[in-house]
């Protein structure tokens, strides 16, 4: 019996970019290697400080203690990890490539199309069963040929006895010099996306909570614990918004330092970088996972993140239109770094490899509480099918990525009287819809899920894809995700379930298809065998395009603004500085919430009624102030539509104390209520007409 051992080395288009033949490597092969490094190294720093955070929340210190606190901690580390070898495996394991078993691979990939068509054509009538059930045909399938008995494994070693899972001498034009361009056309895409990042403009609203944190750090110097979007901190956290991230507070930390806004440091500083890092992501498991054209597949990948706005929640909304907000950084780098993370975990098993996931746990959780499930569903994913090939050390290791997230989930279960967060629960089908799409697109992401054990490299890699694609269908099947929603209460966010689906890199795998050897031409040029070579990935592109959206296009709330800027609608944006600048400190404001919603991103020490519907029902406020908030609010939120009675308004104005009040110009019902209420002075604010309190002008 034969069997194949996964070395430590990997082919050049790897991760790590190791160079054949022992040969010193090239100018870009130590740039990627410098690259990878300084990533790693980030994600090392980030997990220190939020360690340092959430100490921080029981020590209450200045941020610039909690700063100085970090720099010495992360250049220790730093230090120690640069001085530190890869090291050997910390122990043996055996994994065989996957090939052979024809039949039940046909099954597989048949079973795959239908899958990844039917989920993608629900919209148009296609039963949910469809998906589901070729789902797990296909996956049971590929487990019976990756998960063979060891007697079976001799048929497919590799003919160089590597053990890598990388084809060997395929002939195929261009492959070198398609690994060599990569890592420059990353760079150029990460830059190219970071600089558009500064001008695409995509409102959120949830920016109140993300970055009125940022802003607060910045203009107190101290952790925001209680609310700062309704109030000044004296009212208790946002239910179902725990403090745990802690990307907020560094972001608004740093700012303090250089004297800078919080939301101008988020958006002029943070983003592009952040941007930057996570295209690097994307190339980065692309090297990993691709067997071959890894430049191909990463431009694919690339080309699906720009036009997947068909849905705001989309992977690519989600990316360059929004990347300064944690859950984003969590979906578009941390995630592709993770399953990097994992796979080098599994084929080298060294020291530094398990410090990198357990400090991707940590980072996780510095992001978002999401972490908590969408982390330990990716770690399942790839260590319940490594424990079933037999390397039951090696899957029980790979936990540690979900030792903190599962550990600060549990903390904020016991610690926090409510968790659960108010909203939507979306079904299977509607959550593949928004996060993975329909149509042509949705069809090529079930596609790429459940063929990813079959296009992603041979051993490890097609383990973990096949992981993947059996995690998602057993959360497609009917009513896992309302089960999950009823045990956890985290049902209007448990859509985020399907992040765990690297769809970027996976579709980009299907540009490394190779056509079968009976229709190659071997004594065709090489011009046309480049040409066949970059087939798929033109085809490819051609489809995105065709049937996707720009996720900068306006159908996906985008614009694009002539030079860098804030993400709010300018006009909005200033006048809701005019107004606020009319309120002064410590005043309250009152607008439609289109406009109060910048408000937090601008100043805490100016507070807008109604900043955000969603986070005033989650406010742990007296019941009389949330409800005189959905008053006012329902007074200026339309000329048209009920609006409240004249007692009620009035009542709701003094015990909030508005300073300033502003309704639609043409909203003549509104502004007779304010009058009424012994408001005057009207004068125009920017696209507002706003009157204050006792008939005074601002």
């Amino acid at each position: 019996m034969t069997e194949v051992r996964d070395r430590a080395a990997e082919p050049a288009t790897g991760d790590g970019g190791g160079s054949a033949g022992g040969r010193r490597p090239d100018a870009w092969t130590r740039v990627t290697r410098a690259v990878d490094g300084l990533v790693d190294a980030a994600v090392l720093a980030f997990a220190a400080w939020t360690v340092i955070y959430h100490v921080s929340l029981l020590l209450e210190p200045p941020t610039w203690a909690m700063l100085a606190s970090w720099a010495a901690v992360s250049a220790a580390g730093l230090a120690v990890w640069s001085r530190r070898p890869a090291g050997r495996p910390l122990w043996d394991d055996r994994v065989a490539a996957a090939a052979g078993h024809r039949a039940l691979a046909g099954v597989a990939v048949a079973a795959a199309l239908v899958a990844g068509t039917s989920a993608g054509l629900h919209g148009q009538g296609v039963p949910w069963w469809c998906t589901w059930a070729a789902g797990a045909v296909s996956v049971a399938a590929a487990a019976g040929v990756l998960l063979r008995r060891p007697a079976e494994r001799a048929e497919d070693t590799d003919a160089d006895g590597g053990g890598h899972g990388e084809p060997r001498g395929t002939g195929e034009p261009g492959e070198a010099e398609a690994a060599r361009w990569g890592t420059p056309l990353a760079l150029l895409t990460g830059a190219g996306f970071a600089v558009a990042s500064l001008f695409i403009v995509n409102s959120d609203g949830d920016d109140a909570y993300f970055v009125s944190r940022s802003v607060a750090t910045a203009e107190t110097g101290r952790i925001p614990v209680n609310d700062v979007i309704f109030s000044g901190g004296n009212t208790d956290p946002i239910a179902g918004e725990p403090p745990v991230s802690s990307i907020e507070v560094l972001a608004g930390a740093l700012a303090r330092v250089l004297g800078v806004p919080g939301a101008s440091f988020v958006w002029y500083l943070l983003l592009p970088a952040v941007t930057f890092v996570a295209v690097w992501a994307m190339w980065r498991l692309v090297r990993t996972w691709a067997p071959r054209r890894a430049a191909l597949c990463f431009a694919v990948a690339g080309v699906y993140l720009l036009w997947s706005g068909l849905s705001t929640a989309s992977l690519g909304s989600f990316h360059l239109p929004r990347l300064w907000q944690g859950k984003a950084v969590l979906l578009s780098l941390l995630v592709p770094l993770l399953f990097v993370y994992l796979t080098r975990w599994a084929e080298r098993r060294t020291g530094r490899g398990l410090v990198l996931l357990g400090a991707a746990g940590v980072a996780a959780v510095g992001l978002t509480s999401t972490a908590a499930f969408v982390v330990s569903l990716i770690v399942l994913a790839a260590a319940v099918p490594l424990a079933a090939a037999g390397r039951v050390r090696t899957g029980l290791a790979a936990c540690t990525a979900m030792a903190y997230p599962v550990a600060a989930g549990l903390a904020v279960i016991l610690l926090y009287d409510s968790v659960s967060v108010h909203g939507t629960v979306h079904d299977a089908p509607a959550s593949y819809r928004a996060v993975l799409l329909y149509s042509v697109l949705g069809v090529l992401a079930g596609c790429a899920l459940w063929l990813s054990p079959w296009t992603a490299r041979r051993g490890v890699p097609a383990l973990i894809g096949a992981g993947v694609a059996g995690t998602l269908t057993l959360l497609l099947l009917p009513g896992v995700l309302k089960l999950a929603a009823d045990a956890t209460g985290a049902g209007q966010v448990l859509w985020r379930t399907m992040w765990i689906v690297p769809a970027p890199v996976l579709i980009g795998l299907l540009a490394a298809v190779r056509p079968p050897d009976r229709l190659r031409l071997p004594a065709a040029g090489r011009g046309v065998r480049v040409a066949a070579a970059g087939a798929p990935a033109a085809v490819l592109i051609a489809a995105l395009v065709a049937g996707g959206t720009p996720v900068w296009a306006e159908s996906n709330g985008s614009e694009v603004a002539s030079r860098p800027a804030w993400k709010a609608p300018s006009l909005q944006l200033a006048t809701a500085r005019a107004v606020v600048a009319k309120a002064g400190k410590g005043g309250m404001v009152l607008m439609p919430v289109t406009y109060m919603r910048h408000v937090p991103l601008q100043t805490t020490e100016t507070h807008a009624v109604n900043p955000n519907h969603h986070y005033l029902s989650l406010l742990p406020a007296p019941e009389q102030e949330v409800a005189d908030r959905e008053v006012l609010s329902d007074t200026v939120r339309s000329s048209k539509g009920e609006k409240p009675g004249r007692a009620e308004v009035a009542g709701a104005l003094r015990r909030l104390d508005v300073r300033v009040a502003c309704a639609y110009p043409w909203d003549d019902r509104g502004l007779a209520l304010l009058r009424a209420a012994g408001y005057g002075g009207k004068r125009r604010v920017g696209e507002l007409a706003c009157v204050f309190p006792g008939g005074g002008r601002g």
